[in-house]
């Protein structure tokens, strides 16, 4: 499910447009006064929140489905969707007592959880379908806590300590304070790395069983339940440490010393480990624990390893040379090519190698590692991708030219130069999408474009925002920098997935719009065992309405401001369809301060007016 909560400025205003599709009108001014905000769960239903509760209201129909009166001005940026279930989070203050967390069955308005006076918050979870649980990070202050949630009670199974967080951005934004895992050990124990610390819990009680402190950040933690062992990689280290998972006990053995300073620890296809270090790499064999070749292999700037049916491909990065190795599994140079640049993505394909970085980009193919296509492609910004499937191709679009790129073969073909787009530049972080039978969107939250295949544009829009974007424009850059990459890369770091997703055969991904949805995501499958030992189907619902969203597939919601000459701007939204480029649908915005909420999977748009008045209207 996709939806959209919008927030604009705008003049009382109304059009024929608007009033044309209405679906249902309920007046909350009784239930809640004044409605602060809305929001969707995931079960469909309109969470709304206002001065009198928290209710929520049916999607179809209008009906109040549940209020809770205690639940006053709860606060709008506490609000979460618990992935694919019919749970939400959210936060508010009584008159009197502290600010409360809660988790509440959205579908019923049942309190799953309550953390009453102890003041937890909720800064992220992890769905464990398998195991029938969802673990939840909570923050008291400064201090970590985990949380338990089962699927099979819908209660709370315990709370685990794990030390003190450090730092105010790990305290006020609702990022994992979680680094590695988690991971479970043989004794179904719960395995995490934090930071400089690993916390082994026990999953049915909660009690921490063994910690473990390293004197530096942690950079790899991985766990091998081939031989039952936990390796440890600390920043800057020179030893890479093996515990025993069940206790934590040191049992490294002399002979994994380091000689350089460890980069990174992971599992190769063979069930070994790959040991990334400074001065080279090499292959751990977990049943001896010993490496597997004599010398480890060498390569300037080495910053990462892929492993492969052909070997391993050894990447060396840097800003203004780096190089590509394909090694045996023995451990020899098969070849070496020098890179101008900084690689920033670097995959196997059908055909060899492929690199993009930020002086050039080929394919390296896999027998002597030299240049598949006759001319490098230059990228200046990461390129929008999505894939063809009538011409089962990649297309790549940036900077003006459009690329066709055929895995199978490996060979890329220009099929559109110079092409004009409004109002988008260099810096713009484009997406792309394929539409069947038409061509190619390229699209950004305000842009809608589409390149035709044979490379004309059959049109191209820009609509201005209703509200400044700015802070959003250098999301890539802003990846890179946190990521130690120290220069200007623009572009959409999520076109960096797309390609790794299609370089490895997966053509559709939970992402992709051409389909609408994916009826193949984890939580889909999930049943779980009641107390009475039925299976009960906990996301039904999300599935059904996830296969809904397949009907708004061609179009496009955009929210944009509209300036008049002798009057006052306008705001509306406007449904465009993707094929054609044209305004199918505009509804003018009325409320002063009104708050939107696009249901892409129904199809609807319902809104909030003059903070009290909540109208739902077909697209």
């Amino acid at each position: 499910m996709r939806l959209f909560v919008l927030t604009v400025v705008s003049l009382l205003l109304v059009k024929p447009a608007y009033s044309q599709n209405k679906m249902w009108e309920v007046d909350l001014k009784e239930a809640l006064y004044e409605v602060g905000w809305i929001k969707q769960s995931n079960d469909g239903l309109i969470i709304a929140s206002g001065a009198k509760g928290l209710l929520a209201m049916n999607n179809k129909t209008g009906e109040i489905v549940w209020q809770n009166t205690e639940l006053k001005a709860v606060d709008k940026n506490s609000y979460m969707n618990i992935d694919g279930l019919p749970i939400i989070y959210v936060e508010y203050v009584p008159v009197v007592g502290k600010m409360r967390g809660l988790l509440i069955n959205s579908s019923n308005g049942d309190i799953l959880f309550d953390t009453k006076d102890e003041q937890y918050r909720i800064k992220d979870f992890t769905l464990i379908p398998n195991k029938g649980i969802i673990l939840f990070e909570l923050l008291k202050g400064n201090l970590r806590k985990m949380m338990c949630f089962s699927l099979k009670t819908w209660k709370m199974d315990w709370i685990a300590s794990l030390g003190e967080s450090k730092g105010l951005m790990n305290k006020y934004t609702k990022r994992s304070f979680v680094n590695h895992g988690p991971f479970f050990n043989q004794d179904n124990n719960i395995i995490l790395g934090i930071n400089n610390e690993i916390y082994t819990i026990n999953s049915t009680s909660g009690e921490v069983v063994w910690q473990y402190e390293a004197n530096k950040k942690i950079n790899a933690l991985v766990f091998s339940d081939i031989n039952n062992s936990l390796y440890v990689g600390v920043k800057k280290s020179k030893k890479l440490k093996v515990l025993n998972p069940a206790n934590g006990e040191d049992i490294t053995p002399g002979k994994l010393k380091l000689k350089g300073t460890l980069v990174d620890v992971r599992p190769d296809n063979e069930d070994n480990l790959i040991l990334v270090e400074t001065e080279g790499f090499n292959i751990i064999d977990p049943k001896t624990n010993d490496f597997k070749w004599k010398k480890s292999f060498k390569i300037d700037f080495l910053e990462e390893v892929i492993a492969h049916d052909k070997g391993f491909i050894a990447v060396g990065k840097n800003e203004k040379e780096g190089s590509i190795c394909l090694v045996d599994k023995s451990g020899k140079r098969i070849w070496e090519s020098k890179v101008k640049g900084y690689s920033y993505y670097v995959t196997p394909t059908e055909k060899g190698v492929l690199y993009i970085s930020t002086e050039r980009s080929n394919i390296l193919d896999f027998e002597k590692g030299k240049d598949v296509w006759k001319r490098d492609v230059k990228f200046k910004a990461i390129p929008a991708v999505t894939y063809d499937e009538t011409e089962d191709k990649v297309i790549l679009f940036e900077n003006k030219k459009g690329y066709k790129f055929d895995l199978k073969s490996g060979q890329i073909e220009l099929f559109a130069e110079d092409v004009e787009l409004e109002n988008v530049k260099r810096k713009t972080p484009l997406m792309a999408e394929y539409i069947d039978g038409s061509g190619y969107l390229l699209q950004t939250g305000q842009h809608v474009s589409l390149l035709e295949p044979s490379g004309k544009v059959k049109y191209t829009k820009y609509f201005e925002p209703a509200s400044d974007l700015g802070g959003l424009k250098n999301a890539a850059q802003l990846g890179l920098f946190i990521a130690g990459v120290d220069f200007d890369i623009q572009g959409n770091l999520d076109n960096i997935e797309m390609l790794s997703s299609l370089s490895n055969g997966a053509y559709r991904t939970s992402a992709d719009q051409t389909d609408g949805t994916s009826e193949t995501t984890v939580q889909g499958g999930l049943y779980l065992e009641s107390t009475s030992g039925d299976m009960v189907p906990v996301i039904e619902i999300t599935k059904t309405r996830y296969s809904n969203s397949k009907s708004i597939k061609s179009h496009k919601f955009i929210v944009t401001k509209v300036k008049n000459k002798n009057a006052p701007n306008q705001h509306f939204i406007y449904k465009v369809n993707k094929k054609t480029g044209a305004t199918d649908l505009q509804i003018e915005l009325l409320d002063k301060t009104p708050n939107y909420l696009i249901d892409e999977v129904d199809n609807v748009i319902v809104v909030n007016e003059k903070n009290h008045l909540i109208r739902s209207y077909q697209l």
